[in-house]
Parts: structure tokens; sequence; C-alpha cells
């Protein structure tokens, strides 16, 4: 028995040690999104680690979230707000802190933190766009059958729209008293044709004008008898694509009786969105798929840009010239087209995930190479256009600088926990380190919200102008027309494209009751603009191919809700929400009638994802 007890203690000594070791190897694993660096760590780093991370009063590591720094948690886990998984709370900033706009790390921190560099190029940008659009007759294969005289129409050889027609092919038969007398001066003139050949090659040219053939021509000289009905011939090969005319109906001079359109080529036209334009040239190149047959890519180029907006979609028209020899391209057939477009002249660029995204002017964090330490520095950058994985850079960062695009939140969470100049924070010094919504209380108190200094940057909608004499009939109707948008808002976290179309066609049926003119006085011009843009966001959702561009489109009629909500007043409550990390960490904002957050960008990833930014009632 006593060396059954000894056996038993010497054997739990063993576990506890080797429980001890394990969680010294992975307790900041979660720090690398699962992977850890440990197996290039000596000793000596280790515990330089262990030591380095934040404890509470009892000496247990703390764990905090990259996005969400005011959360602390005394075992790992997954973030209460947006479901990211916890890290160690790392040092603020180490032995080696340097003023209000950097941070020092030690190298085992950033290698814990994964914090990962890549210099600033300078290139040619190029944006690859996928545009909605759709198949059109080329207007300039249409030919408009028209009467020359009056008269009757009397027998239709072509009686259906979109009938197969040929060059010179009888469409119908006319009955006319003045074709009847020109025939009569034709019959006369070519019995004197000899001496008076003038008046006979006029009265044939006559009829050429009439567009009669020289075929239709002869035959009447032929018959030497006037007939009480001609046939008018088709113009030009193609479809009859509008029929004007039934049998024995009267027609006048100038009648068009049908519209026929060769389709032998046929316009692609897609709708490039306003931020686009700045990026299509006359030549680029364009490739599409049409929704019918989307394994089957189809080759063209841009040869013309409307120069006119269209005032309720937002959109421009971006136009290319395609062969359509085998008639599978229907017009108005749906298609999905990609084009690829360049701005002229070099430019700065950074990957999206550099940017922490305040609008306009952003942030960036450069790492100092000539520090003996990693030394990270904050920069306010001024954005231009975002072209595919990339940002241009217009101000703030030099060819060559090293930006961080992974790990940026961390030390920016780090620089907000040691109150210094970040994302949330632009008065370093002051203490006002934001805290942020906490998603797991429900008893948020709203006034505390509302102290929180910066939120404005969360979004591209100015402060509104809010105008009092909105008539109580309207803000109803308007806030109906929310209620729309809420269900459609419902449908994209549950990813129900059909759903989310159907809402939106609603949406803007209850605006039209509205209608552009709905409001006078003061908040007329202000409505104007603003049902042209929010129908104009709607309907994009409603054309949308897939639920990404529906996502796409639902941010911007989000912004510009939020905006007309503020201006003009609804029933009831809403609440600007905001995730930061929708869209590449780009950022987008939506309005939910629910305080708790359900994210409509990234349902299926981070669910919870997102603040309340403001309450928004009448």
């Amino acid at each position: 028995m006593e060396i059954s007890k000894k056996q038993l203690l010497y054997s739990a000594g063993l576990l506890l040690a080797g429980l001890l070791i394990g969680w010294l190897l992975f307790s900041g694993s979660s720090g690398n999104g699962g992977h850890t660096d440990h197996d290039t760590l000596t000793e000596a780093e280790m515990e330089q680690h262990v030591d380095e991370q934040h404890t509470n009063d009892e000496g247990n590591i703390v764990w905090t979230c990259s996005m969400h720094p005011q959360v602390r948690e005394e075992e790992p886990g997954n973030c209460p707000i947006c479901g990211m998984e916890l890290i160690p709370a790392g040092s603020q900033g180490g032995e080696a802190e340097e003023g209000d706009f950097s941070m020092v790390m030690t190298a085992s921190a950033a290698r814990l933190a994964d914090i990962q560099t890549t210099p600033v190029v300078r290139e040619v940008p190029q944006k690859i766009m996928t545009l909605p659009g759709r198949v059109q007759v080329d207007e300039r294969r249409i030919t408009r059958v028209t009467t020359h005289f009056p008269g009757r129409i009397r027998d239709l050889k072509i009686d259906f729209t979109g009938a197969r027609i040929q060059k010179n092919e009888p469409m119908a038969t006319i009955y006319s008293p003045e074709l009847i007398a020109a025939q009569r001066e034709l019959l006369e003139a070519a019995r004197q044709k000899e001496r008076n050949p003038r008046l006979y090659e006029a009265t044939r040219q006559k009829f050429r004008l009439w567009e009669f053939s020289e075929q239709q021509i002869d035959a009447i000289e032929e018959r030497g008898t006037v007939q009480n009905e001609l046939e008018i011939l088709s113009p030009a090969n193609g479809y009859v694509i509008r029929r004007n005319i039934a049998e024995e109906q009267h027609v006048t001079e100038g009648t068009v009786i049908y519209e026929v359109a060769n389709l032998e080529q046929v316009w692609v036209v897609l709708e490039a969105y306003e931020e686009d334009i700045q990026w299509i040239r006359q030549g680029d190149p364009i490739t599409f798929r049409t929704r019918g047959n989307p394994s089957e890519e189809h080759k063209a180029a841009v040869n013309w840009i409307d120069p006119v907006m269209n005032s309720q979609k937002r959109t421009v028209g971006v136009r290319a010239d395609v062969a359509n020899p085998d008639g599978r391209l229907k017009p108005d057939m749906l298609v999905s087209g990609v084009l690829q477009g360049s701005v002229q002249g070099e430019k700065l660029l950074v990957p999206v995930s550099s940017v922490l995204w305040t609008g306009p002017r952003s942030l960036v964090y450069v790492q100092d190479n000539s520090a003996d330490l990693p030394r990270f520095e904050v920069r306010e950058v001024e954005l231009g256009p975002k072209t595919g994985g990339h940002y241009i850079i217009e101000e703030g960062v030099e060819e060559g600088e090293e930006v961080v695009f992974h790990g940026a939140f961390r030390i920016d969470s780090e620089m907000q926990l040691a109150d210094r100049f970040s994302m949330m924070n632009r008065e370093p010094g002051s203490g006002a380190v934001p805290r942020g919504h906490d998603h797991g209380s429900e008893d948020m108190d709203m006034e505390d919200m509302d102290e929180e200094e910066d939120h404005s940057e969360h979004t591209d909608a100015a402060s509104s102008q809010q105008f009092d004499d909105v008539p109580d009939d309207f803000r109803q109707t308007f806030s109906e027309a929310i209620e729309q948008y809420i269900s459609g808002k419902d449908a994209l976290i549950n990813s129900d494209l059909s759903a989310a179309q159907n809402a939106y066609s609603d949406f803007n049926s209850k605006l039209e009751e509205i209608g552009i003119h709905g409001l006078s006085g003061s908040g007329h011009t202000a409505w104007m603009e603003s049902f042209e843009a929010l129908t104009g966001h709607a309907s994009d959702i409603v054309s949308a191919g897939n639920i990404e561009q529906a996502r796409a489109s639902f941010r911007n009629l989000s912004d510009e809700l939020i905006d007309a909500v503020q201006t003009f007043g609804i029933e009831g409550v809403v609440y600007h929400q905001y995730c930061p990390m929708a869209f590449d960490n780009e950022g987008a904002n939506w309005l939910s009638t629910d305080e708790q957050i359900q994210n409509p960008y990234l349902p299926d990833t981070m669910p919870g994802c997102g603040e309340v930014i403001e309450r928004i009632e009448k």
C-alpha cells in the first residue's frame, strides 16, 4: 500500500506538471487565429511572453478582443460582441513607449500578435467591376416601315410581332386612290416614253420614292392594267419588333406600320454605379454572361459611355456592340458583366486591410524599420478610390514604407487602452477612451451612449437639417416604407435574396405613394434628392444578381435612409447601427427596430458584430 500511494502521488505530480507546461505552451494561441509561434520561441522568450500579459489582481491572464478592447475576460473564448476569438491582453507599449502617436512592442509580442507588414507600392491602379446590365436592340439597326400616302390596309402578310422577315418580302397590301391614280400616270407615260422620256422617268421615280421596288414598277407596266391593291415590301432583313396596324385599318401619310430590327448585332448596356464612373474608359475590355447560360462567356469592349446619369438608379449606361449572328442574345436578356478599368498615372496603393476606415481621413499603422524593437506609428491618410483589394492613398504615406496589413486592429486596441491617438480616440491624453457598446447587456444606458464621441465618423451621411413642417400623413407613409426596409434587412440576415428583393420593391411602392413632390415648403428640395437616391438604391437591390450585390446596394440605401430619417422624422423608434468589419473592414451602417445587434452584412461569420450609434425617434 505504501508503494501504491507513492506511485499515485508521483503520477499526479507528473499530470499537474504536464498541465502546467501545456497551459504555458498554448495560452497565447488565439492571438494568431488558433496557430502559435511557440515552436520558434526560446524558453526565455516564453517566460517573457507570460510576463508581458495583462493580469488581474490574482495574477491571472486577462483576455480581450482585438476589435473591442473594452472586453475583459478571465478565460479564453469568443468576444460577446462580435464573436471573434479572444486574445491575451498585451502590454501597452513595453518599456520603449514614444509619444501619443506611436507604440513599441517587444519582438515576441509582435510575433504572437501576428503583426504583418507590406510596403507601400506605386502602380497604375486597376479595378475589376461586376456590373448588372441587359441586352438591347441596336437602335442604328431599326428600320421603320412607313406609308407615303393615305389608304386602307387590306391583307396582312405579317400579322404578329417577332416574325422573321427578309428584305423585299411582302408585309401587307394597301388600297389607295392616290396609288391607283399614280398607276394610270405610269401606264400613260410608258406608252409615250419615246416622245417624252423625261415624263416617263419622273413617274417611275415617284414609285421609287414611295419605296416600291423596280420589279414592282416593271410588273405594273407588263400587266398594263391598274391594280386596286399593291404589296408593301420589307425594306430590311430582321425581326418585326412592332406592328401598329390591323386589317382594314385606315392609315395616313407618314404612319409607321411596322418596325423591323436586325439582331445580327446588339447592344449590351451595363449599369455603372456613380463611384465606378471614374474607372471606365472607351476601349476597356468587358466579359459578360447571361443569366440563362452562365457557363458561356462573351467578350466585348466599351465603345460608348452615357453622358447623362439615370436620376432614379444613380447609374450610367456603359455600352458595347456585340455580334449576334446566331441570335442567341435576345433583347432584354439580363447579363452580368465584368469590366476591367484603370485610372491614368501611377498612384500609391496599400491593402484594404491596412486602413482603419473612419471616412476619407482614415488611419494606417506604419512600421519604423530603423528602430531596434518593432515600433508602429499611426498615420492619418487621405483615401482615394478603392481598387480591388487596395486603396489609393492621396496623402499620408510614402512609397516603400511598411504598413501593417494584418494585426492593425490589435495595435489600435492597445493604442486605445493607452489613451493615445487611435481610430476611436482623436484626443490622446484626454482620458476619453471610448467604451463601446456592450451587446451582452439589455439595460444599456442610452444617455451614456449619446455621450460617446466621434460616432459621426462611422458614416458618410452628413448631419442633416431637420424640418418641423413635415405633415403627419407623410411621416406615416414614410414609416410604412421603413417597415419594408426592415423586412428586407431581415431577409438579408437570412441570406434570402428573393424575399429581400420583394421587400424593396414594396419599399419603392410606398415611396411612390408619397411621390417625388411629396413635400412642399422648405423640405421640398431635400425630399426630391432623397427620393431619387432612395428609390435608385432600392431598385439596385431588386435587380441584383446575387446576395452580395444586394448587400452592397443595401449599404448605399442604408446610408441615404439614415440621413432621410434624421431629416424628416418617423413614427416610433429606430436604431442606427454600425459594423466596422463589413466589406473588408470598410464598415457599413443599417437601421433596425431592435436594439440587439443582428448583422445583415456578415450573418454567417459575425452575426453579433456591431454597435448602436444612435437612437432615432420623432
